[in-house]
C-alpha cells in the first residue's frame, strides 16, 4: 500500500551514508570493511564479508541471531590472535556494528553484553609529563617545533586541531593571544577559542610573519592525519634525544607522546579551577555551560590564573607569579620579597649563561 506520506528514497551505498563523517571516521570504516572481509575470507573457506552478508538474510531469526554474534565472536577472537589491543578493537566494532545495521542487522545493545566476551584491559599506572622533561625536549628542538610544542603546552588542544590552525585564526587584541578552533578540525564538531602563554605568543611571531592569511602555521602537509602522523615521529626522535624511551608493558606505546602536553594541561586546569574547567579548555562538551557567556577579559582571567604553571623559562614563571601576587594585593610582603630575590637571581643565572654560551639558531 503506497501513502501521499511516504516518499521514494534512492538506496545509498554505504560510502554515500558515511559520507557526511570526519575523513578519520571514513578511513577508520575502511579499515574494519577490509578486516571484516579478510575475517570472513580466512575463517569461512574463502568466502567474502558479501557472501556473509548474503547468507545470513536466508537463515531462520532464531538461528540468524546466534549466528551472527559467532560470526563477531569469532572475529573478535580472530583481532586478539593478531594482537589488537580491546580498546581498538571496541572502536573496530562500533563501526561494524554500523556496517551490520547498513546490510539489515540490527544488534542490540543487551544482546552485545549477553553473548561476546572481550580480555580484560590492562591498566597501568600512566606516566605523569613533567616539567624537567618539558624543558629537556624543548632544548633540543628547533626552533618551529618548539614553538607547536609551546602551542600544545599552552593550548591543551589535540595535536590534530593546532595542525589545522591558519595564521588567520590567531587574534592579537587582547591581553592573550587567542587561536580560534573551528568545529571542522574539532572531533566533537564543536570549536572554541583557546590562549596562548605570554611566552608561547613571544615564540610564535616570528613564525607568523612568514606566513599568509591562509596559510597552515604548524603543519606541512594540508592533510592532517597525514601531518599528524609525521610530527608524531618527530617528536619521537626528540624523545629518543632526550633519553626518553620508556613504553609500556600491556600496549608497548611510548609514555610520552604529544598527547602528553594536553595531559599535562588538563591535570594543571584541574589544579586551580578544578575538572570542569579543565575538560571545558580541552574541548570536552558538557562541561562549565557558564564558561560559553563569558567575554574574552573573564575567560583570559581564568586562564592567567593558570599560565605561570604553563610556563617553560623560570624567569617568566616568576614574573608571572610576581604580576598574580600584585594583583590579589596580597599582605605578604615576604612571600612577594622572596619572588623577588628568586627572579633577580635566575636573571643574572641567565645573563652570565647568554655571555658564556653560543646560543644554537
Amino acid at each position: 500500500m503506497s501513502s501521499f506520506l511516504l516518499t521514494k528514497k534512492q538506496d545509498k551505498t554505504f560510502e554515500e551514508k558515511i559520507s557526511n563523517r570526519s575523513k578519520r571516521t571514513r578511513e577508520i570504516f575502511a579499515t574494519v570493511q577490509k578486516s571484516f572481509n579478510q575475517f570472513c575470507m580466512g575463517y569461512y573457506d574463502g568466502r567474502t564479508s558479501r557472501e556473509i552478508f548474503d547468507e545470513l538474510t536466508v537463515l531462520e531469526k532464531k538461528e540468524r541471531t546466534d549466528a551472527i554474534f559467532d560470526i563477531l565472536q569469532n572475529w573478535i577472537d580472530w583481532n586478539y590472535d593478531k594482537h589488537v589491543l580491546t580498546s581498538t578493537l571496541k572502536v573496530y566494532f562500533s563501526k561494524l556494528k554500523v556496517i551490520f545495521h547498513y546490510e539489515g542487522f540490527k544488534i542490540h545493545p543487551q544482546d552485545i553484553k549477553d553473548n561476546l566476551v572481550w580480555k580484560k584491559k590492562i591498566r597501568e599506572e600512566l606516566h605523569a609529563l613533567q616539567m624537567s622533561e618539558i624543558r629537556q625536549i624543548l632544548s633540543i628542538a628547533k626552533y618551529k617545533k618548539k614553538v607547536f610544542y609551546l602551542t600544545l603546552l599552552s593550548t591543551g588542544a589535540r595535536p590534530g586541531e593546532i595542525l589545522q590552525v591558519k595564521k588567520q585564526d590567531f587574534d592579537f587584541s587582547n591581553s592573550r593571544v587567542k587561536i580560534t578552533i573551528h568545529p571542522e578540525g574539532v572531533k566533537t564538531r564543536t570549536g572554541r577559542s583557546v590562549y596562548l602563554t605570554t611566552e608561547a605568543a613571544r615564540y610564535v611571531v616570528p613564525l607568523l610573519k612568514q606566513k599568509q592569511d591562509d596559510d597552515l602555521v604548524f603543519a606541512k602537509h594540508p592533510d592532517p592525519l597525514i601531518a599528524e602522523k609525521n610530527e608524531s615521529k618527530t617528536f619521537s626522535r626528540y624523545c629518543d634525544n632526550a633519553g626518553f624511551t620508556d613504553r609500556y608493558h600491556s600496549n608497548n606505546y611510548r609514555k610520552i607522546t604529544l598527547y602528553s602536553f594536553r595531559h599535562f594541561f588538563f591535570g594543571k586546569c584541574a589544579d586551580i579551577h578544578r575538572e570542569g574547567y579543565a575538560h571545558r579548555m580541552i574541548g570536552h562538551g558538557g562541561y562549565l555551560p557558564q564558561y560559553d557567556r563569558m567575554d574574552d577579559v573573564k575567560k583570559i582571567d581564568w586562564f592567567k590564573d593558570v599560565e605561570p604553571e604553563l610556563t617553560v623559562d623560570l624567569t617568566e614563571k616568576y614574573k608571572l607569579e610576581l604580576e598574580s601576587q600584585k594583583k590579589e594585593n596580597t599582605t605578604n610582603g615576604d612571600e612577594i620579597a622572596k619572588l623577588r630575590t628568586e627572579l633577580s637571581q635566575i636573571k643574572a643565572f641567565h645573563d652570565w649563561k647568554n655571555k658564556n654560551t653560543i646560543q644554537k639558531t
